[in-house]
C-alpha cells in the first residue's frame, strides 16, 4: 500500500527503469531521477514496497526490519537524483520498489517510479581483448579485461595470473544503471616456451568471483636469455662474432705454438755467424 493519503500528493513525472538486473549477494544501485521546476527543495526521498512497508527512509526506525542498514539514497534530490542502493541483495528483494518525495508537509508522487528488480545468480563472464596467439618470451604485451554490472557504487576489482608493470581501471556507461569497467595491463612474457594460460578474474562487491581464459604459445626463451645475460648495447649477432674469433684465435696459436716445438735447432755455422753479428752490433754501441 501507498504510504501517504492518495489526496495528499502532487504528480510529478520521474524515470525509473521498469525491470533492473541485480546480482545476488552484491549491490545495486537503481537509477532514479526526476524533474521539478520549483525553488523549495526537496527535504526527503522515500522509498518503500508496492505491497507495503519503507525500504528505505532517513528516519531508519521507519524502515522494514529486512531493509535496515541495507538501503541509502545515493544520489542528490535537490539535482533530481533519486538513485537508491540495494547492499547485500536477498534473492526475494524483487520489489517492486517505488519512490516518492516531501518537502515539509507536501508530498510528492512521481509517475513511472516503480521498478522490478530481477535477479542473477552469477555475475556476467569478463571478455578479454584479442592477444596474439604467439609471443616471444621477454615480449611486453598490453591486454584488457572488461565485465558489465549494476552496482556503480562499488565496482568490480580484477586480479591477473601475471605479474604486471601498470595497470589502468576505466568505467564506462552503457545504458542508464549499466556500467563497463575496464582493467588494461601491460606484462612481461615470462621465459618456458609451449603453452600457457593468461586469466582475467573479475571480483565482484561482496566476493562473488568470474574469470575468463585464453592461451598463449610462448617461444624464444633460449634467445632471450642470452640477451639477458649481455649488455644491451651488444647485438647478440656480434657477441656470436667475437666468439667465433676467440675460438679460431686459440685454434691458431695452439697450432703454431706445436709446429715451432718441431722445428731442428740451428746449424753451428749459423749459431757462429749470429755470435759475429752480436759481437760487432755491442762494438758500435759502446
Amino acid at each position: 500500500m501507498v504510504p501517504f493519503s492518495p489526496t495528499a500528493f502532487r504528480v510529478l513525472a520521474a524515470d525509473v527503469p521498469f525491470r533492473f538486473s541485480a546480482l545476488t549477494r552484491s549491490c545495486v544501485v537503481i537509477p532514479c531521477s526526476f524533474q521539478d521546476n520549483e525553488d523549495e527543495l526537496m527535504t526527503r526521498g522515500i522509498w518503500y514496497k508496492k505491497t507495503g512497508g519503507l525500504v528505505y527512509h532517513n528516519a531508519r526506525t521507519s524502515v522494514l526490519d529486512h531493509f535496515k542498514d541495507r538501503t541509502r539514497i545515493v544520489g542528490n534530490l535537490n539535482e533530481g537524483d533519486c538513485s537508491l542502493e540495494v547492499d547485500d541483495i536477498k534473492p526475494f528483494d524483487n520489489g517492486p520498489f517505488c519512490f516518492y518525495a516531501e518537502k515539509g508537509p507536501k508530498k510528492y508522487r512521481f509517475n513511472n517510479s516503480c521498478v522490478f528488480i530481477v535477479m542473477k545468480a552469477s555475475p556476467d563472464k569478463p571478455v578479454m581483448s584479442s592477444v596474439p596467439a604467439e609471443v616471444n618470451a621477454g615480449s611486453s604485451v598490453t591486454v584488457s579485461c572488461s565485465v558489465s554490472h549494476t552496482c556503480s557504487s562499488h565496482p568490480p576489482e580484477f586480479s591477473w595470473s601475471v605479474p604486471f608493470i601498470n595497470n589502468e581501471l576505466s568505467d564506462t556507461l552503457l545504458s542508464r544503471g549499466v556500467w563497463k569497467r575496464t582493467s588494461t595491463i601491460t606484462f612481461v612474457v615470462a621465459g618456458g616456451d609451449g603453452l600457457k594460460n593468461l586469466t582475467c578474474t573479475a571480483i565482484f562487491w561482496r566476493e562473488k568471483k568470474q574469470d575468463s581464459t585464453v592461451t598463449l604459445i610462448v617461444q624464444g626463451t633460449l634467445k632471450h636469455q642470452m640477451e639477458k645475460s649481455v649488455p644491451v648495447v651488444i647485438p647478440v649477432s656480434l657477441l656470436v662474432v667475437i666468439l667465433l674469433a676467440v675460438v679460431f684465435g686459440i685454434f691458431f696459436w695452439r697450432k703454431r705454438k706445436n709446429t715451432d716445438g718441431l722445428r731442428p735447432p740451428p746449424r753451428p755455422e749459423k749459431r757462429y755467424e749470429f755470435n759475429l753479428v752480436r759481437n760487432l752490433f755491442y762494438r758500435i754501441n759502446r
